[in-house]
């Protein structure tokens, strides 16, 4: 069948949309590799106009970029990659256990194909979980009946993966403890202790969600939060929504399952970041990194600057360099940040990709 001028357009839109987003992915790397060369040469990018910035950002971002890359031997890129990319395939893994949970049988290859596509999408709205509206919107596309349910399953997913995040950076609290040197980092620089509470805080505020969405009666039909929800414009799809999560707390395998692979995802945030900090050769003990990147991770989630820029570098420089890691210099720590966020840039491009392939696909 001959498409028809309607379609065309919109295949052409879709193809202008994503190749006007690729560009602004490269752009953002080429902007990275700028700050970094500047930031060796002591001049400040903050000072600059911001056409300047874009002059130099494609005139010297492409080569500092090669150059960059040239320090990390290949098998650090190759492991950097690799790591980067577990998250996103483990995390569409555990987003369709959810939606079975709902009652939603959905191929992998399509719960694949949307994780991919929310992950390029990720890289221009609003912390990491910009993506979050692209899943819920193809989810509902796939029901007309349960689209509240499959909408919640979204936003459970993204919670109990928050939580588990959270709650392995608690964890490994102490071992981040003691410098090489015997220092105390907690009672030495105030940026550690403010960020385990942060991460205290925000693990609580998590989990009260929880046990109050899974293990209460609070929301169901009938309640009278239930009551007043079905008062709200569109309360009726919201209360559906909130007590949809009910079945996640009567299905005990859901969260073993979901802890399995967000232990598994967290062990391959860390491997991204230590992976590259081994490449750049910087004097950090793996074991303060496995508290430092998943709490960053947590904290440049929330929805401050898109995608987190600026706040995830800034904690990495405040956190690792430091006098009791002599080696990591700041220009060295801000390296490590965008790197990994490289990294993460490159799935983007991946995802950007299967989206141009399939961009309007449905589950069979």
């Amino acid at each position: 069948m001959t498409a028809g001028p309607t379609t065309r357009a919109a295949g052409y839109l879709r193809l202008a949309v994503a190749a006007g987003l690729l560009a602004l992915i490269f752009h953002i790397i080429f902007c990275n590799e700028a700050q970094l060369h500047l930031a060796g040469t002591g001049q400040s990018w903050d000072a600059m106009g911001k056409w300047e910035q874009r002059r130099l950002a494609w005139s010297r971002g492409p080569a500092e970029m090669w150059r960059t890359v040239g320090r990390l031997s290949p098998g650090h890129v190759v492991l950097a990659l690799a790591s980067c990319g577990v998250p996103v395939v483990l995390g569409g893994l555990r987003w369709r256990h959810a939606l079975r949970v709902q009652g939603l049988a959905i191929g992998v290859a399509e719960v694949l194909r949307v994780s991919f596509v929310a992950h390029f999408f990720n890289a221009f709205l609003l912390g990491s979980t910009g993506g979050d509206v692209v899943k819920a919107w193809c989810a509902a596309r796939w029901t007309r009946e349960r689209r509240a349910e499959a909408a919640v399953s979204v936003l459970v997913d993204r919670l109990v993966g928050t939580l588990a995040l959270l709650v392995f950076a608690a964890a490994m609290v102490p071992m981040a403890w003691r410098a090489p040197d015997g220092t105390a980092l907690f009672l030495a620089h105030a940026s550690y202790p403010g960020l385990a509470l942060l991460v205290l805080a925000m693990a609580t505020l998590a989990t009260v969600l929880v046990l109050v969405a899974f293990y209460t009666d609070w929301l169901a039909p009938g309640r009278r939060a239930w009551r007043l929800l079905q008062r709200l414009p569109m309360g009726e799809s919201v209360a559906r929504a909130l007590a949809a999560c009910r079945l996640f707390g009567r299905n005990p395998r859901y969260m073993l399952v979901s802890a399995a692979y967000s232990l598994a995802i967290n062990v391959a945030i860390v491997g991204t970041f230590a992976a590259i900090a081994s490449g750049l050769g910087l004097e950090v003990p793996q074991r303060v990194l496995w508290f430092v990147v998943p709490a960053v991770v947590c904290v440049a989630a929330l929805p401050v600057t898109p995608s987190g820029l600026g706040v995830r570098e800034h904690l990495m420089v405040s956190l690792l360099a430091l006098p009791e890691f002599p080696g990591v210099r700041h220009g060295e720590a801000l390296a490590l940040a965008l790197l990994a966020y490289s990294a993460n840039l490159a799935w983007s491009v991946v995802g950007g990709l299967v989206y141009l392939a399939r961009p309007g696909s449905k589950p069979a």
